[in-house]
């Protein structure tokens, strides 16, 4: 099981890198994190409609620990890392994947959980069982399939105030 967990998350980072490098090509917008022109991510367009152009990430994510982005669109299934090398991060931070999309949450260090801050009507993004301050144990999973286009916001219960948030984008 976690030959296959470590050769997903290798093949997922080959296409982050190749999906960077085409778009270091035509973009001059950064995404999201790291606040350092100014800030406001919306300058692009709404973002919403699968164009060529980037999400517009909500204030509530500018805080958010780590700048670390995916587009995950054209696959059926992606998986964000919850707290990787104990850091109070998800990895990616920004993802964007098409409606229909199973997101797997998996936990590679103790003391966190998932839980919705936003999301659009309709939402599926429950979060993992419990109160805001139960935890999910390491190794485990939280998976959830997204149908709803709109953006996504999450965040870690005891973590928040550090800045442990992550966006999708489901588009």
């Amino acid at each position: 099981m976690t030959d296959g967990i470590r050769r997903r998350r290798l093949l997922g980072g080959i296409g982050a890198m190749a999906t960077a490098g085409v778009l270091a090509g035509c973009s001059t917008e950064t995404s999201g994190g790291d606040g350092g022109d100014g800030g406001d991510a919306g300058d692009g367009g709404d973002g919403g409609d699968g164009g060529g152009g980037t999400p517009s990430w909500p204030s509530y994510l500018d805080d958010a620990q780590g700048d670390t982005s995916q587009d995950a669109r054209g696959q059926s299934e992606v998986t964000v890392a919850v707290g990787p090398d104990g850091n109070f991060v998800y990895d990616p931070v920004y993802l964007r994947v098409d409606s229909g999309t199973t997101v797997n949450f998996e936990f590679e260090s103790p003391s966190h959980n998932v839980k919705p801050e936003s999301q659009p009507d309709g939402g599926s993004l429950e979060g993992t069982e419990g109160g805001e301050m139960d935890v999910v144990d390491q190794g485990e999973t939280y998976s959830v399939t997204l149908e709803t286009t709109g953006i996504y916001t999450y965040y870690c219960g005891p973590h928040e105030g550090t800045g442990m948030k992550g966006g999708i984008s489901v588009e």
